[in-house]
């Protein structure tokens, strides 16, 4: 049996689609971490669990719509969906992010303000 688990995974790791992913979502944690860092917040901070998880289930849908829309074009701009989410649930918890480290990009934050209407 294991040596069928280990080849399952290796076959599992050749997979385009899941290259992609893990590429974009490595991206997005990176963002998040940076992003964390400016804002002088501990990544263990208890806050963070909920907002995690709020932040999440609000960019799956703006992915969704982003996509459609044909908003997100490049790996990064899904990073820079992802962290204007959960910056928008940061600061529904008090936990106040400027502007100035937020990513510009009008199409994905109108997709943003759409999803959190």
């Amino acid at each position: 049996m294991l040596g069928t688990e280990v080849y399952l995974e290796d076959q599992f790791g050749k997979d385009p689609q899941v290259k992609y992913l893990r590429k974009v979502f490595a991206g997005i944690e990176r963002k998040q971490n940076e992003l964390l860092e400016r804002i002088g917040v501990a990544p263990t901070d208890y806050r963070l669990k909920r907002v995690r998880e709020a932040a999440l289930k609000h960019f799956e849908k703006a992915w969704m719509l982003a996509g459609r829309r044909g908003a997100v074009e490049a790996e990064d701009e899904i990073g820079d969906l992802y962290i204007l989410c959960f910056a928008k649930v940061l600061s529904g918890n008090r936990i106040n992010v400027s502007g100035e480290f937020l990513p510009s990009n009008s199409k994905i934050s109108d997709v943003v303000k759409e999803v959190f209407k």
